[in-house]
């Protein structure tokens, strides 16, 4: 619930600052379509970023090597 809730978040925080960096308004068509334009590029972009960070989460080795010491 907590990871959802965070997602959510972020991803609407990116929205407002799609619109208010670019000073768009979204009664207007023409804006409208700018908006959805690039907040479908920023979540590619995002998107695309989180498998390459779930990716070398999955490569990396999680187990100590280990030091055998024979008698």
């Amino acid at each position: 619930m907590l990871v959802s809730l965070i997602i959510f978040k972020l991803v609407f925080l990116g929205a407002l600052f799609i619109i208010s960096n670019q000073n768009l308004h979204l009664s207007v068509p023409n804006e409208r379509a700018v908006f959805i334009e690039d907040y479908n590029s920023w979540l590619r972009t995002l998107y695309n970023q989180g498998v390459e960070v779930m990716g070398y989460v999955v490569r990396s080795e999680w187990l100590p090597i280990e030091n055998s010491i024979k008698n």
